[in-house]
């Protein structure tokens, strides 16, 4: 029977509930506990504290995890939410100082020494125009709390560069991403727990991949685990590489939100990337910068134009026209705003590349299978693919003396035939299929075999 996965994000699944359950970082953990300790007996020294480290170590887990074990309810900002002087001052500024309800809705007066964690995440985004003012009123805000606040920075020096006055006011705990063991264990024991198999390599190959990113590794434990009783290695094939994001993500930034088109073609001629893999990053990120209908129509008609100059490169080998395309895919796309844009908007992965991606192995199983075919019949791949391929399959899946025949004639994988038959390697399906046991037919069933066979237009 085919694992049933639950639609539930897995890092929301496995968040640790206590903070002695968040793996790795122990001395940040020990310096966040005594931080903690000290509001139970008045206010400590400092009453903010800033989580300082990349995306996707636990930071988040982390405070959510210390405001449980302390009994604390929690309040939270994060970047979806509007956070300029207003907002905070009707939520952060009112919770921090005044008595609250919790989110169950009893009443919580300070005075008695009932508390609530105050979290603002992503608090080195807090710079955009929608934001303006949320920064001076975060540090009054502090100055004036009743109530322990906690402060969540990916880029902690660009939170000081911006504004020393509040970082000042923060007692700094740097959290470290964790190492390879540490995170291949936490994948292990989710594998265990969702009744999975798994290859140690599979899942130490997660682990390396990830940087130290936990989030990002169950992410996409999660992504390849769907529909499957047991992980390989070779699964992996599907998960695309994120240091990709890294290293476009700030070029992107550059052309969507500024209008200088020397620089937006000087960083363009930076990236290591092929121009029809940048096309597609823009047109996937275009619409999320620019939400003017104008801009955008304008953005997408320069894209257009850089398709199809890149488009001729490819026809007419003529290279020289790489330069028009990567000029409107550039200076274009930023010339087709009036303004320079700001604030911060989330980027994605292109669609279309997961897509590719995710169909990868399937792709290349079906072509190492169309290889063997062609050998077996004398023919050639493309006249596989085209007109043998389905009627091989259809026959694959509902004639169980063929099945047979072709896993032993072919040297057919357990991947390959879990491939035909629509179904996963570890499926008890393809584990009897290959099982050394005789095919039982009857003697009825034997001539009615035999009349399909001769009507496919397969003979082997």
């Amino acid at each position: 029977m085919v694992t049933t996965m639950n639609t539930m994000d897995w890092t929301e699944k496995y968040r640790p509930d206590t903070l002695e359950d968040v793996a790795g970082n122990s001395d940040a953990k020990k310096r966040l506990v005594r931080w903690a300790n000290q509001w139970s007996s008045g206010k400590p020294k400092r009453k903010a504290v800033i989580l300082a480290g990349k995306a996707g170590i636990g930071k988040t887990s982390a405070a959510l995890a210390l405001a449980n074990d302390m009994g604390w309810d929690v309040i939270e900002m994060n970047a979806s939410d509007q956070r300029n002087r207003e907002a905070i001052q009707n939520i952060v500024g009112r919770s921090a100082v005044d008595d609250t309800f919790s989110s169950d809705g009893d009443f919580i007066p300070y005075r008695e020494g009932k508390r609530t964690l105050i979290i603002l995440d992503e608090a080195d985004n807090i710079f955009g125009k929608e934001d303006f003012g949320g920064v001076q009123e975060i540090a009054k805000v502090i100055d004036q709390t009743e109530q322990p606040i906690l402060l969540i920075a990916n880029d902690y020096y660009s939170l000081q560069r911006r504004s020393r006055y509040l970082s000042d006011k923060l007692e700094k705990i740097e959290f470290k991403p964790l190492d390879q063991s540490s995170i291949a264990l936490l994948l292990r024991d989710i594998c265990k727990n969702e009744n999975m198999g798994y290859d140690s390599e599979a899942l130490m190959t997660l682990a390396k991949r990830s940087d130290g990113d936990v989030r990002s590794a169950v992410r996409d434990l999660q992504s390849i685990a769907t529909g499957k009783e047991h992980i390989e290695l070779e699964d992996l094939d599907v998960l695309g590489h994120r240091n990709r994001e890294e290293e476009i993500f700030p070029s992107l930034r550059i052309i969507l939100q500024g209008t200088d088109p020397h620089t937006s073609r000087e960083t363009l001629s930076q990236l290591d990337e092929e121009p029809r893999n940048l096309i597609t990053w823009i047109d996937e990120n275009l619409p999320r910068e620019y939400t003017d209908r104008k801009e955008l129509i304008r953005g997408f008609d320069s894209l257009s134009k850089a398709d199809v100059y890149l488009g001729r490169v490819y026809r007419t080998q003529y290279y020289r026209f790489w330069a028009y395309s990567n000029d409107f895919m550039s200076a274009g796309v930023s010339l087709a705003k009036e303004h320079t844009h700001t604030g911060f908007n989330r980027y994605a992965f292109p669609t279309w590349i997961k897509k590719m991606t995710r169909s990868k192995v399937d792709r290349k199983t079906r072509s190492d299978l169309s290889k063997k075919i062609a050998v077996h019949t004398h023919t050639t791949t493309n006249r596989v693919m085209e007109d043998i391929y389905p009627f091989f399959r259809y026959l694959f899946n509902n004639d169980p003396r063929f099945r047979h025949s072709m896993v032993n004639k072919l040297d057919l994988s357990r991947t390959q035939a879990a491939f035909l038959m629509g179904t996963d390697a570890g499926s008890k399906e393809v584990i009897k299929l290959y099982m050394k046991e005789p095919v039982v037919e009857t003697k009825v069933e034997e001539k009615k075999v035999e009349k399909k066979n001769q009507r496919s237009l397969l003979e082997f």
